[in-house]
């Protein structure tokens, strides 16, 4: 009995080690890209952004998490931020979103953009691979409002790059961000994806099920997913490239954990 037992441990242990890798529409704040509302840095400058002209941090109160924003008050001023996503050697799909404030003195189209693009950077070199994707909003009443879009990293990316900034400006105008980020939601980027070598293998659809219906309706769990989404993209792209790394991961890891959890479906699935 006690060997039976340390089994269905160590199995239950390679679960929650497994589930996550599976793409899905699940949005956090959290993902690659997630300056955590600003917070950090020093002075008036956030980590990881490069700031022009009229652009500046400020303290508007809680909005998310912590009190700092990043605000535009003229015209041509801009946040950036350069983000590693490793040398993609496939199209990896990202789900792309941001908090956006807008409020002027008069009557205008004056909007606030995220505008998010992929690169290929080698030393002085860069090169855009990607169209650019925006996220606008204009006169949201007052209020913080939250936009977000799917969009494609192509193959040989290792870099995304994220701008912040105003079109149609006028004097009088305020322009606030908050919470911008990446998250992966398909790709060859997760293990149990890379395994199968498709994202519509039947076995995954157990795994997406039991990470959303179990891991998911807790905060502990939500947090564990999301650590294992950053951490996860090394891994699974090295597995991806070896046929018999991929076919070792997919017999002894997660075939047995998938046969465990349609065994006992019938005890998690809603």
């Amino acid at each position: 009995m006690n060997k039976h037992i340390r089994v269905m441990l160590t199995v239950l242990l390679i679960v929650t080690g497994v589930f996550v890798f599976s793409p899905s529409g699940y949005v956090s704040a959290g993902g690659i890209v997630d300056n955590q509302s600003f917070e950090e840095g020093a002075g008036e400058v956030p980590t990881g952004w490069n700031l022009t002209g009229n652009a500046t941090r400020v303290d508007t109160g809680s909005v998310y998490v912590g009190n700092w924003a990043a605000l535009i008050t003229g015209d041509g001023g801009t946040f950036t931020q350069w983000v590693p996503t490793g040398n993609l050697t496939l199209s990896l799909t990202y789900e792309f979103w941001g908090w956006i404030y807008v409020s002027s003195n008069v009557s205008s189209n004056v909007s606030g953009v995220i505008a998010v693009d992929f690169w290929s950077v080698s030393g002085a070199n860069a090169t855009q691979l990607s169209s650019t994707t925006l996220l606008s909003a204009t006169d949201t009443n007052g209020a913080y409002v939250q936009l977000a879009s799917t969009v494609l990293a192509p193959i040989c990316t290792n870099y995304a790059r994220i701008r912040l900034l105003a079109t149609d400006w006028i004097n009088g105008a305020e322009i606030r961000f908050d919470e911008i980020g990446l998250f992966f939601v398909t790709g060859y980027c997760f293990i149990a994806t890379a395994a199968y070598g498709t994202e519509t293998a039947s076995e995954l659809d157990i795994l997406r099920d039991f990470r959303d219906q179990v891991l998911l309706e807790s905060a502990l769990g939500s947090r564990f997913v999301e650590a294992y989404y950053k951490l996860s993209p090394p891994v699974a792209d090295f597995i991806a490239r070896n046929d018999f790394l991929r076919a070792v991961v997919r017999e002894v890891l997660i075939d047995p954990v998938v046969n465990l959890l349609q065994w006992s479906q019938s005890l998690w699935r809603a």
